[in-house]
């Protein structure tokens, strides 16, 4: 229940802070009270979309600002590898495949394939993203992981003012942070995880641009939320989405994904 004296909220097995620069943080002392959080505070918030991390030192940053030189240096230019992946499909992606595509579509095919680009995959499910936050069998988990959740709305109403205060005829870029939805059908996956991307400036981290356009912000709110969950809560959390038909075997619709599901069935007891 939300403490009617201040911005912290509490419930079920969940803390929440104070909205500060954009950013709320709720801490959830169990899987249960991230479902109870959820159920309780998200449920009606349809603008929000969710991404889950299995450390919370991994930045919201997309892989092509990952790729630098030993003085952190960015390696790649966005343009020129786009072009060369553009030019490396030909022919390779089947039969009467679709010509007619912009760039953002053409970023969404190279992230399905494993391109460096300047998108960061996102679901409209937490549950989804909460699965990819406890997946990973082969890393050392810190003590939590951790679900973050954005408001498109939020988002988009910043664009709105950023572009509404920018310069007539300005020739520099507007920073916005945009939310891309391809309409590409050689992205099941996409489909099934209830995907989308994000894009904002070279260089910029979700986080970043949040406190940068939202900084001294403490609406009830928040555009940015940080869910953590513990870390201990993997195997309850996986079996439990697995009940929900939250696996490999329904986000990934190939043989890859069946294999997980049955790696994951042998490892974890009484899994499915």
């Amino acid at each position: 229940m939300a403490n009617p004296g201040n911005n912290e909220r509490e419930g079920s097995g969940w803390k929440s802070s104070k909205v500060i620069d954009g950013i709320r943080t709720v801490h959830c002392s169990s899987w249960n009270g991230f479902s109870s959080f959820i159920h309780e505070q998200l449920t009606n918030f349809e603008s929000y979309v969710f991404r889950g991390h299995a450390s919370t030192s991994w930045k919201l940053e997309p892989t092509i600002d990952r790729v630098r030189d030993e003085n952190g240096k960015p390696l790649i230019d966005a343009e020129k590898h786009l072009h060369k992946f553009k030019y490396a499909s030909r022919g390779r992606r089947g039969q009467s495949p679709n010509i007619v595509m912009d760039d953002n579509e053409w970023w969404a095919l190279g992230q399905h394939h494993g391109l460096y680009t300047p998108l960061l995959d996102w679901s409209e499910s937490p549950f989804v993203a909460s699965y990819f936050a406890f997946l990973l069998d082969d890393i050392e988990f810190d003590e939590q992981v951790v679900v973050y959740a954005l408001s498109r709305n939020g988002c988009d109403r910043k664009n709105r003012e950023l572009k509404t205060n920018s310069p007539k005829n300005a020739s520099t870029k507007i920073n916005t942070l945009d939310f891309i939805r391809p309409l590409t059908d050689e992205n099941p996956r996409l489909i099934n995880q209830r995907g989308l991307f994000t894009r904002v400036p070279s260089q910029t981290t979700i986080d970043e641009w949040i406190i940068s356009n939202f900084k001294d912000s403490s609406t009830v709110g928040a555009p940015l939320l940080k869910i953590y969950i513990p870390a201990y809560e993997r195997i309850s959390a996986l079996k439990s989405l697995n009940r929900m038909n939250v696996n490999h075997l329904s986000l990934f619709p190939d043989l890859d994904g069946a294999s997980k599901y049955c790696n994951t069935s042998a490892i974890i007891s009484q899994y499915g």
